[in-house]
């Protein structure tokens, strides 16, 4: 249990150090991410629409979290989402079905941890 917590402890420390600088060239820049929205729109949604609609509601959220700063994180819970979620079976239509069928498998917390911690600077 304490090493739990010290995982926790130092996913939070490195999303205070990453946050709040707001130059948006914390590690991964806007199109690195706006690539990597194409990329798990691809791999997580079922159809052309909603290829497009996933990737278009990423890069808007992007957008919010280069402006914050956060984009190692958010590169980090895109890549989770990708490689243990997407593929399970499920498809998702939409951004916020990501998270959902993310705690449903139990996968990417931290990830998700990390990038609400980092976007609530």
């Amino acid at each position: 249990m304490a090493i739990r917590n010290l995982g926790w402890l130092l996913i939070t420390a490195l999303a205070l150090a990453g946050c709040g600088k707001g130059d948006g060239k914390a590690g991964a820049g806007a199109a690195d991410l706006d690539k990597r929205c194409e990329a798990l729109a691809k791999a997580c949604a079922d159809t052309d629409k909603h290829i497009a609609q996933l990737g278009d509601e990423c890069k808007a959220e992007a957008k919010k979290q280069v402006t914050k700063g956060c984009n190692d994180f958010a590169m980090a819970l895109h890549n989770c989402y990708e490689n243990a979620v997407c593929g399970t079976g499920d498809k998702v239509w939409a951004l916020p079905d990501l998270k959902v069928l993310a705690d449903r498998h139990k996968k990417c917390d931290p990830e998700q941890k990390a990038l609400a911690t980092c976007m609530g600077k």
